[in-house]
């Protein structure tokens, strides 16, 4: 099964291969800044299901809040940031669910950086202890 995610105005697209591998809320205060929002989405692939990148693109590598280096792949005219790869995660592509808009895309199981989180934001009872991480897995 092929996923196409597309940016707000539509001229960036990336298609990616099958589900992904993870899929987790991140808390970080860069996540939050880079997002606009209180976290973001991450959705994990295999770098090899990424099966095309058409459109313009920019890009802007970050620190994260561990110190290890974040580049984001962005739509040069709306601005929205469609994937990424990040060191932690060297074979790896991360995609953001929400350009996917498909309210049945599969569910965050996970979340980093608990200790950034906002207090009104309440992860899924359901959740282990060990989902709701501290901080990023070594």
């Amino acid at each position: 099964m092929s996923r196409i995610a597309s940016c707000s105005c539509g001229q960036l697209k990336l298609t990616m291969e099958g589900d992904p591998t993870e899929v987790t809320v991140c808390h970080c205060f860069e996540c939050q800044k880079s997002t606009g929002s209180v976290f973001g989405v991450s959705a994990y692939w295999p770098k090899s299901a990424c099966v095309s990148i058409d459109g313009q693109v920019k890009s802007w590598r970050r620190s994260s809040d561990s110190g290890r280096w974040v580049e984001s792949y962005f739509c040069p005219i709306c601005g929205s940031t469609m994937y990424w790869y990040a060191e932690f995660a060297p074979d790896e592509i991360g995609v953001a669910p929400g350009n996917f808009a498909d309210p049945s895309f599969p569910a965050p199981t996970s979340a980093v950086w608990d200790s950034c989180r906002h207090p009104w934001v309440k992860l899924p009872a359901e959740w282990p202890e060990e989902a709701k991480r501290g901080g990023l897995p070594e």
